[in-house]
């Protein structure tokens, strides 16, 4: 299993391509950016018996052990910018009758580390609207434990992992409503350009200043992973509200 530190020299390997156009004069500013997600899930993949569908609801999360946590770390100088995506999940998803009655229940256990860094550019500023040409790589490391309950047929269980990465693509959009009121929107796609090893994300979010260094964001998150594991095909899709503080410096 790739480690977060892996992870996280990986997703900076696009580094290099900022750093070397930012102009000298010019400072760093920083900003990080932690975040309390609580997606709802939905897993399907192939078994010997056809396509297991499970999910998971944002009440099931909220009533569990589950959760998902997310955090952004940005530096930025002139009008180049870094930034750091990290999101790690460990969520459980049911369904009651899978494959009629073969076997009576099924749980699907997801476990998710995901690790994106961008080298971003400026497009365009004003004293309202920013907007943001993102460009990077994400490494996704999805480990997928199957229990499938005795029906007819005995119980079964299996384990589906891989790490593997991906380049992206996206842009960001920063709106001022106000000297306080904000809108965030991102998104990226990304995948190896072939099959079904493709990956997207898309974040709303409306903040408030609190004062040059603190501000407080809220809005919604959906994050979709298609990868062939082990031979067999595995359709992610994460979804939810988050809340999180972001700090400047």
């Amino acid at each position: 299993m790739m480690s977060w530190r892996t992870c996280i020299i990986a997703a900076l390997t696009v580094a290099p391509l900022a750093t070397m156009a930012v102009a000298q004069e010019s400072r760093w500013d920083f900003t990080v950016s932690p975040y309390v997600w609580t997606p709802g899930a939905s897993t399907a993949l192939e078994t010997g018996f056809g396509t297991l569908e499970a999910d998971a609801s944002i009440g099931d999360v909220l009533s569990a052990t589950d959760f998902a946590l997310m955090g952004v770390f940005e530096a930025r100088r002139a009008r180049w910018g870094l930034i750091a995506d990290l999101v790690y999940t460990d969520l459980s998803e049911r369904q009651n009758t899978p494959f009629g009655v073969l076997f009576a229940r099924a749980t699907v256990e997801t476990e998710l580390r995901v690790a994106s860094g961008y080298a971003a550019y400026r497009l365009h500023e004003d004293a309202q609207v920013s907007v943001d040409l993102m460009g990077g790589v994400r490494v996704v490391n999805a480990d997928l434990n199957v229990r499938l309950a005795p029906g007819t047929l005995p119980g079964q269980s299996f384990n589906l992992g891989d790490t593997w990465m991906d380049p992206v693509l996206g842009g960001r959009v920063r709106v001022a409503l106000n000297d306080r009121w904000f809108l965030t929107a991102m998104a990226d796609f990304g995948g190896s350009g072939g099959g079904d090893d493709r990956t997207w994300q898309a974040v709303g979010m409306l903040g408030y200043q609190i004062n040059e260094r603190w501000s407080v964001q809220g809005g919604w998150r959906h994050m979709a992973i298609d990868r062939e594991i082990k031979g067999r095909d595995v359709e992610i899709d994460l979804g939810g509200p988050l809340i999180g503080l972001t700090a400047r410096f």
